[in-house]
C-alpha cells in the first residue's frame, strides 16, 4: 500500500442548531481592532509566474493561511506549533503549540497538526479552528480556540473539543478545516485510510470518513458541539449508528488533503490523493451531496471493480494525472483573487507534493480551462497554497520555506 503523503522526512448562513451559541466570551462589538489588511502593491500584468521567499526555517510546514482582515501570516507546523509571520518576520515564540511531550498533536507520517481555519469574525470573537490527530491513538480531533486580543498569542486553556471520532489506520487522514463564503466550516476527512478504503467508507452515509463535512460552529444542535445546518443533505437524520451522518456535505474522497473556495463565487476545489494510478482535482459549485466516485472510481476511472464499477451520480476530476507522470501526492491550491497581479485573477494554482512545479486553470463551463505548468522552477515537497487576508497566495513546502507567488 502506497503511504499518501509521507511527511516523516521530514460560515454566516442561517443553519439547523438551537440558538444557544457555544461557551466562551460573546463578541466584543465595536471594540478597536485596527484597519483591516490592504494591499500595498503596485498591480504589475503578466502571466509569468515566479516566487518570493518570504521565510525560511520552519518545521515541516503543513499550511499558510490568514484570518479575515488581519495583516499576519499563520503557519501550521506539522509537529502542532502554529507559527506567525508578522511585517515579514518570523516570530520566535508559537501563537499557540500544541506538540511537545506534553501536548496533545500526534506526530508524525500523515498525522499532526493538519489543519487551521480563523472564524469569519475572527476580529471580533478571537476564535480560530484546528484540526489535529491526537496523542495516544490518533483520533481526529477539530477544536476551537481563541485568541489573545492585542496579542501574538492564543490561549492554550481556551480549548474546546467539537468533535472527536477514532481512526483505524494512521494514514488517509485528509486535513484541511475551511470556512465556506457561507460561513460555514467545511472539515476534509479521508477514508480511513489503510489501502483502496477496504470498509468501503467513503461510500457509506454512516461514515465520517471519505467525506466533506460541514457544520455551523455558532450555533448547536442538541448535545452536539456544533450546529448542523438545515440545507445539509442528510439534516434530519435520525443519527442512529446506521443512519446517514447529518454531517455529511460531500462523500467519495480518497484523501482530500487540501480544499479550498473561490471567495469570488463560493465554488469548492479538492485536491483528492490517489491510490495506484490517479491523482484529481475536482472542482464543482458548492451544492449539497457530490460524489467524488472513491472507491467506486479512482479519477475517471474504474477502480472497484476494475470494469463495470458504478457511475451514475459521480461527478469525475476536471483535471487528473497518472502517477507515471510523476504525481503521487496531489496539493490542492487556491484561486488567486488578489489585487497585485490581475492578469492571475481567476486562475487556480496547484501542484503535487513530489513533482514540485506550480500548475494552474480557469475553471468555466464545468471544465479546467487552459491547464498548464505555470512555473519551470521546483520548490520540492508542495504541502499548501492558500491565500492571505488580501487574497495574495503564498507556497509552504515541506524544508521549511514559505515563499509568495509574484510576477517576477
Amino acid at each position: 500500500m502506497r503511504r499518501t503523503l509521507p511527511l516523516v522526512f521530514a460560515v454566516a448562513a442561517c443553519g439547523g442548531g438551537d440558538s444557544n451559541g457555544p461557551d466562551g466570551p460573546p463578541p466584543i462589538d465595536g471594540r478597536d481592532v485596527g484597519d483591516a489588511a490592504v494591499a500595498t502593491c503596485t498591480p504589475r500584468n503578466g502571466t509569468t509566474v515566479g516566487f518570493q521567499t518570504v521565510v525560511t526555517g520552519l518545521d515541516q510546514p503543513l499550511l499558510v493561511t490568514a484570518a479575515p482582515g488581519d495583516p499576519r501570516i499563520f503557519v501550521i507546523e506539522q509537529t502542532g506549533a502554529i507559527r506567525v509571520i508578522k511585517d515579514g518576520q518570523l516570530l520566535p515564540t508559537p501563537f499557540l503549540d500544541l506538540g511537545g511531550a506534553n501536548g496533545v498533536v500526534q506526530c508524525c507520517g500523515e498525522q499532526g497538526l493538519l489543519g487551521l481555519a480563523f472564524h469569519p469574525d475572527f476580529r471580533q470573537n478571537d476564535r480560530f479552528y484546528v484540526h489535529h490527530t491526537a496523542r495516544n491513538g490518533g483520533d481526529h480531533v477539530i477544536a476551537e480556540y481563541r485568541a489573545v486580543f492585542g496579542t501574538d498569542a492564543a490561549d492554550p486553556q481556551s480549548r474546546r473539543e467539537l468533535l472527536r471520532f477514532t481512526d483505524p489506520y494512521g494514514n488517509h487522514n485528509g486535513g484541511s478545516v475551511e470556512f465556506g463564503t457561507d460561513g460555514k466550516l467545511y472539515l476534509a476527512i479521508g477514508d480511513a485510510g489503510s489501502g483502496g478504503d477496504p470498509q468501503d467508507r467513503a461510500q457509506d452515509l454512516s461514515s465520517l470518513f471519505g467525506k466533506i463535512l460541514r457544520i455551523d460552529v455558532d450555533t448547536r444542535t442538541g448535545t452536539k458541539e456544533y450546529g448542523i445546518p438545515a440545507d445539509n443533505p442528510y439534516a434530519t437524520s435520525a443519527d442512529g449508528p446506521a443512519d446517514p451522518r447529518p454531517e455529511l456535505w460531500h462523500l467519495g474522497l480518497r484523501n482530500p488533503f487540501r480544499i479550498s473556495f473561490d471567495p469570488a463565487n463560493g465554488d469548492i476545489y479538492i485536491g483528492d490523493v490517489g491510490q495506484n494510478a490517479w491523482e484529481e482535482i475536482d472542482v464543482s459549485p458548492n451544492v449539497p451531496g457530490v460524489n467524488w466516485g472513491w472507491d467506486d472510481r479512482e479519477g475517471a476511472h474504474c477502480f472497484e471493480p476494475s470494469s463495470g464499477c458504478l457511475t451514475a451520480n459521480r461527478l469525475d476530476p476536471v483535471v487528473e494525472f497518472n502517477q507515471n507522470q510523476g504525481w503521487r501526492s496531489i496539493m490542492g491550491g487556491s484561486v488567486y483573487r488578489g489585487p497585485c497581479f490581475p492578469d492571475l485573477v481567476g486562475t487556480y494554482f496547484y501542484g503535487d507534493h513530489y513533482a514540485g512545479r506550480l500548475w494552474g486553470f480557469e475553471y468555466a463551463g464545468g471544465m479546467a480551462q487552459n491547464n498548464r505548468q505555470v512555473s519551470n522552477q521546483n520548490l520540492g515537497g508542495l504541502t499548501s497554497i492558500h491565500a492571505d487576508a488580501t487574497g495574495e497566495l503564498y507556497v509552504t513546502t515541506i524544508d521549511g520555506t514559505l515563499r509568495r507567488i509574484i510576477v517576477p
